[in-house]
């Protein structure tokens, strides 16, 4: 069973070791940005998921008076094809059931998969 929540302190360094396995994840996790990492991570509407005590995804959104834009959803390689990234676009929607969410990738085969409109260079959910 898979649980999402809400990110906090206690979170960090599970989170960083996953990432640090994923060389993609350099410019996020490399010594001269992870202290900002860290505190965007804070500061952000940041969502973990869990599975089988495991944190195997996360997703961070940024929430101004315009809209909720996700900046990084991520779900370990051997994690996937479980709707765990999916399940985390679905709790950030649900917690702002009014507004707009914009993702920011690079994935758009995987969020055209999912449904999401394409409005310019993001996409909608």
């Amino acid at each position: 069973m898979v649980s999402i929540f809400r990110y906090g302190k206690n979170h960090e360094s599970g989170l960083i070791a996953l990432l640090k396995a994923e060389p993609d994840w350099n410019s996020f996790t490399g010594d001269n940005r992870i202290e900002g990492f860290k505190k965007a991570l804070l500061e952000g509407e940041t969502y973990i998921c869990e599975s089988q005590g495991r944190i195997c995804g996360y997703l961070r959104a940024v929430v101004d008076g315009l809209g909720i834009y996700v900046s990084e959803l991520y779900v370990a390689p051997d994690c996937r094809n479980n709707g765990y990234g999916k399940a985390l676009l679905e709790r950030i929607k649900q917690k702002h059931p009014d507004r707009d969410v914009y993702v920011l990738s690079d994935e758009d085969r995987y969020y055209e998969k999912l449904g999401c409109k394409r409005v310019g260079s993001v996409f909608q959910l």
